[in-house]
């Protein structure tokens, strides 16, 4: 069989060969390269001040461009970022050990504005572990695994009691959407749907959701 043959394009990412693109969820266009030698930010006070720095790399597909708007500072550990589909922008956790403070950190690539739009002392939050941002409006929650709750610092305050397994999933139009697992005695997962002001359950029903590269949610379910 004849015909043209494409060839197929290979991009070369010199500097890179401990950076692994990840593709973000609600996006076939942005991946994210995260290296740090710890995996979570409540691991660098073992480091005794000597913690390296996060490194962390946006590359936007199919362009290969490049983008590192945070760069590495010494004890200073940056989260795996969170993408906002609607206006194309990714949420950061700059958690800074020096000053002992954690930033929420707004990164929009297309203007390569980079912009601080809340900052918390570690003091208020207590450790620094379970720390979540999630988009729709950007929101800084902590989970108490301990205690089966989660507890809103930005940008309102607020704390609900989880049931056990259950974890938050993304919130839109004034719902959080939770997925639950138990094992009763077999594994199975249920969706939760709580409203967000209250934190009182509206809906639940077995099954699980899954965010598309085009921000849609679908909810798979038996019913």
């Amino acid at each position: 069989m004849q015909g043209d043959v494409k060839m197929m394009e290979i991009k070369t990412f010199k500097g890179f060969e401990e950076i692994y693109p990840e593709r973000f969820d609600e996006t076939d266009s942005w991946y994210y390269g995260h290296w740090s030698p710890c995996a979570e930010a409540y691991e660098v006070p073992a480091y005794n001040n000597q913690y390296p720095g996060t490194r962390l790399y946006f590359f936007e597909y199919p362009s290969g461009r490049v983008f590192e708007p945070l760069k590495q500072q010494p004890n200073v550990f940056l989260s795996r970022p969170v993408y906002e589909q609607k206006d194309n922008s990714f949420g950061i956790l700059r958690y800074d050990f020096n000053k002992e403070i954690i930033q929420v950190i707004v990164f929009k690539p297309e203007s390569f504005g980079l912009e601080i739009v809340f900052e918390i002392p570690f003091s208020k939050v207590g450790d620094v572990n379970n720390i979540r941002l999630m988009t729709s409006p950007w929101t800084l929650m902590k989970y108490d695994i301990n205690h089966d709750t989660v507890r809103f610092l930005w940008p309102r305050e607020a704390v609900y009691h989880l049931e056990p397994h259950e974890t938050m999933y993304f919130q839109a139009a004034g719902k959080l959407y939770l997925s639950n697992w138990m094992e009763d005695p077999d594994y199975r997962e249920e969706i939760i749907v709580r409203d967000a002001q209250s934190g009182q359950i509206l809906e639940r029903c077995p099954g699980y959701m899954r965010r598309m590269p085009d921000g849609s949610v679908w909810m798979m379910t038996s019913e």
